[in-house]
């Protein structure tokens, strides 16, 4: 049974490893998208 986990958990990381988004090389995901100095507030 553990191993049917195991390998259901694995499938799904290869589905979503597909269906990411990829970022141009060298860019990290943590930081797409920001901007040098002060950000915005996330809510208002």
């Amino acid at each position: 049974m553990k191993r049917q986990e195991k390998d259901a958990r694995r499938e799904q990381r290869k589905i979503e490893k597909a269906n990411r988004v990829d970022l141009p090389d060298g860019e990290d995901p943590d930081l797409a998208g920001l901007r040098p100095g002060p950000q915005p507030p996330l809510f208002q």
